[in-house]
């Protein structure tokens, strides 16, 4: 059996360009090998996470040729991320769990890279506090992108798939973290936790930034109405995309082969904010029509 790029991806409507046309079939690729292997997801994530790690390495030290090494690394562990949800999906493995150890090693990864490349730009620059400020405000502008455009991803697949999708979802990851709680490993107790206070705070965001937002995800996700939101938020979701963490990663990539970590602290703070303000505008105007008709809670 032939396995498509359509069979592992869930939809091409949450994917940004680079992501959908470079990273997908790269992963692919991979997937196909490995599903037939008895190689976990999570062991994929590993994998992403010390090939990031590696990168952060590469970064410190510096040179040109360590830092090149340092840019395939990330690239090697963008691929990656995206392999051990293929490999979940194909072999029916995903889980809350799953979910959780894969938001976490992004985090790592993403504040080890930023670390480094504040350190290094400290360094040549001569500026450290600059370098610094540039970091934490680029930590800031990324940890809130994908907290939204994670919402609206999760809410655009519930929609798209009728309601099977349900990673992300705030309950059910109470409910895991209760069952790890009576029989879990201390680590499975921790990342659950963590996991479920993150969906909280990135619930406490959403209310503030798309009340209606909040709302409509209450709604059971009939096939009737799925079909006019999926209709409706296809172009805003197709621009959310780019506040996604594959965007972040590609750019990370080109800033430690050409040592320009302050263009990119500069694009993620300021270009990727302004599409976020504009994603918000427009997802907020086409809520508002939902609610005008009666559809956000009926």
């Amino acid at each position: 059996m032939t396995i498509r790029l359509s069979d592992v991806i869930k939809s091409p409507d949450v994917e940004d360009p680079v992501n959908l046309h470079v990273h997908r079939p790269l992963q692919l690729l991979l997937a196909r090998p490995l599903v037939k292997t008895s190689i976990t997801p999570n062991q994929i994530t590993f994998l992403s996470l010390c090939a990031g790690l590696g990168a952060a390495a590469c970064i410190v030290e510096g040179s040109l040729y360590v830092r090149l090494a340092g840019a395939l690394l990330l690239f090697a562990s963008a691929i990656l991320d995206g392999v051990d949800g293929m490999i979940a999906r194909l072999k029916k493995t995903s889980s809350e769990t799953g979910h959780a150890i894969d938001g976490a090693s992004d985090y790592a990864v993403n504040v080890a890279t930023t670390l480094a490349a504040v350190y290094h730009l400290g360094q040549t620059s001569g500026r450290p506090l600059l370098a610094a400020a540039l970091g934490l405000g680029t930590h800031i502008a990324w940890a809130h992108h994908l907290m939204l455009y994670d919402f609206h991803c999760a809410l655009y697949l519930r929609f798209y798939s009728g309601g099977k999708h349900q990673g992300g979802d705030r309950e059910r990851a109470q409910k895991t973290l209760e069952k790890v709680r009576q029989g879990g490993s201390l680590f499975q107790r921790v990342l659950m936790t963590v996991f479920v206070w993150q969906l909280g705070n990135r619930q406490s965001l959403l209310a503030k930034v798309s009340p209606l937002g909040v709302r409509l995800s209450e709604r059971p996700a009939d096939d009737t109405f799925g079909k006019t939101y999926v209709a409706t938020h296809r172009a805003p979701m197709r621009l959310w995309a780019l506040c996604g963490n594959a965007p972040h990663m590609d750019l990370m990539v080109l800033a430690i082969a050409l040592d320009r970590f302050e263009v990119y602290f500069v694009l993620r703070i300021v270009l990727f904010t302004l599409l976020a303000i504009v994603a918000i505008v427009w997802e907020r105007r086409v809520l508002a029509a939902h609610a005008e008709s009666g559809e956000v809670l009926s």
